[in-house]
């Protein structure tokens, strides 16, 4: 976390790090953004064949950031370790749809600090706007399921978008043509496998188009090269990038 929190950019750069699965910090002008951050073994309890391949790259007491943002309220997306063990719950400020809001107030992070936002609402934080995207719950617990427009001052964007079904409802909803776009490969639990996420992203147009959700878990695994060659059949082997966890992707 001090290697991100002093990890120096130019005023019109962005940064990413990969905490692994759908996890993200996102640094830019000044501000830093946790996204999906799953810290913890907690999805394993009473269900080892979700059991982490590797330990966390961050201490959730360690985590430190200006915004905080939850896509839906499953155990590797909000996951109550993280939170519990968070230091700045009275600083930061929390973002989720509205099933996932009541749950992080149930955790301890204090109502005044959490916005509820639904499908197109946006919130404005100093020099960055987040907004939230249509998503197609993946399973019925989560019906509040949203992704993430984040839009810098400096030009810089990202869509991250979240657990969802590859539908065509989800690409209409969708922004078009963000910088960067994180995408589900996984192809279980109703989440895109590698050709329907390169179909989706084909729909989208990024500039980048990063995978996720697949490194994990050994039950819920794919291979990031297949999306790589499905990219590349696509006319987007230029777009694709694999990010290594905690190494930084400045742009």
């Amino acid at each position: 976390m001090e290697k991100i929190i002093h990890h120096h950019l130019l005023p019109q750069q962005a940064a990413i790090w990969w905490l692994g699965q759908a996890g993200y910090i996102i640094k830019s002008m000044d501000l830093v953004i946790a996204l999906d951050p799953y810290l913890s073994d907690a999805a394993a309890e009473g269900a080892p064949e979700f059991t982490r391949l590797y330990p966390p790259p961050i201490a959730p007491e360690a985590l430190d950031v200006s915004l905080f943002l939850v896509t839906h309220d499953h155990l590797d997306h909000l996951d109550p370790v993280t939170i519990r063990a968070y230091k700045n719950k009275t600083t930061t400020r929390f973002i989720a749809p509205r099933l996932a809001a009541k749950k992080l107030i149930s955790l301890g992070i204090q109502e005044d600090m959490v916005t509820v936002l639904h499908p197109g609402e946006s919130y404005r934080h100093q020099s960055v706007e987040v907004t939230a995207v249509y998503a197609l719950a993946t399973s019925a617990d989560v019906l509040d399921t949203i992704g993430y427009l984040i839009r810098f001052d400096n030009g810089r964007s990202l869509y991250h978008t979240s657990d969802t079904e590859f539908h065509p409802i989800v690409v209409a909803a969708a922004p078009k043509k963000p910088e960067v776009m994180f995408v589900a490969i996984n192809g279980k639990w109703g989440n895109p496998n590698p050709d329907n996420a390169v179909q989706f992203a084909k729909c989208i147009q990024p500039k980048f188009v990063i995978p996720n959700h697949y490194d994990l878990m050994a039950f819920n695994a794919e291979n990031p090269e297949v999306f790589k060659w499905f990219c590349m059949q696509q006319g987007m082997g230029d777009a694709c990038v694999i990010l290594e966890r905690m190494d930084p992707f400045v742009w």
